[in-house]
């Protein structure tokens, strides 16, 4: 069983789509696979705006009338594989690539 699963994964790793994936920081190949799957190969998403809400990682704010707002928060109404996969090389990203951090952190940090 184990042969079986490791002659599969061969053709994946010569994939040029994976091999793109994995040059971003914190991205691995089996979270490459894993994004490849749930977007379908990114067949149907146009623009980065398109993934971010396919994924629910858009943000949505809180607010009733006009002097009670919440916290913006993530919508959390897309695909929730596809926010997994990407959760823990998100915070890879941001602990390891000084550009990734300038961009999360506050910047009094």
């Amino acid at each position: 069983m184990v042969h079986f699963v490791a002659e599969s994964w061969r053709p994946l790793q010569r994939n040029i789509q994976i091999e793109n994936i994995c040059t971003i920081p914190g991205i691995g190949e089996l979270t490459a696979v894993i994004i490849l799957a749930e977007t379908n190969g990114f067949e149907l998403i146009r623009s980065k705006r398109q993934l971010t809400s396919y994924a629910g990682l858009d943000v949505k704010e809180k607010q009733s009338g006009t002097s009670v707002k919440g916290k913006p928060r993530i919508s959390k109404s897309g695909n929730r594989h596809l926010r997994k996969a990407m959760h823990l090389p998100a915070l890879a990203a941001v602990k390891w690539d000084d550009n990734f951090r300038d961009l999360y952190l506050p910047q009094n940090y």
